[in-house]
């Protein structure tokens, strides 16, 4: 069973979660024939973000989050904060979530990362579309998409077996409500 982690491990998930966020970031932006402000490139920060707030869900890593988010914008071309806005909602929607993954199977924590993600792009598009500024194709959107949930198995099989960051299981204490998820 995992405990809560002490300070020193508090401190190097931080920085664990910084490298790795500067990793998200480059990424897309490795010249491997797509454009970096592409659609077609997976979104691994998405990916990463929500597979580190399920398992650790810290209430400092927000600003980190915001901060990673503002920073790919700006390094990928797109609108500046827009993506940043819609991810922060996106990983406060997880945060306030994160009870209820405890001791799910793998695949419902799929699923709801997966739809999650198409109402953020949704979500972004409409954005796009109400600020008179072009939206992204369908057929692009759908295979960002694809891309994005068939790499986050691999990005959770990296946090939880290379970086040994695993979700704290159960602890048997009631929610506001009462109720012991």
């Amino acid at each position: 069973m995992n405990q809560a982690p002490t300070n020193s491990r508090r401190w190097f998930e931080v920085i664990l979660f910084a490298i790795l966020g500067f990793v998200t970031i480059g990424l897309p932006i490795i010249p491997m024939g797509l454009a970096a402000n592409s659609v077609a490139f997976p979104d691994v920060m998405y990916a990463f973000f929500a597979a580190w707030l399920i398992r650790r869900p810290m209430p400092a890593l927000i600003v980190g989050i915001v901060f990673f988010g503002v920073l790919a914008d700006a390094m990928m071309m797109r609108p500046l904060g827009l993506w940043a806005l819609v991810l922060f909602v996106g990983m406060e929607v997880l945060r306030l979530s994160e009870r209820a993954f405890r001791d799910i199977p793998f695949v419902v924590e799929w699923l709801y990362v997966s739809a999650l993600f198409a109402l953020m792009l949704m979500l972004q598009n409409l954005l796009l579309f109400v600020s008179f500024d072009g939206v992204y194709g369908f057929t692009d959107v759908i295979w960002h998409w694809v891309r994005t949930v068939a790499v986050y198995p691999i990005v959770v099989s990296v946090l939880h077996w290379g970086l040994h960051i695993r979700e704290y299981k159960k602890d048997n204490k009631p929610n506001r409500l009462g109720y012991v998820l």
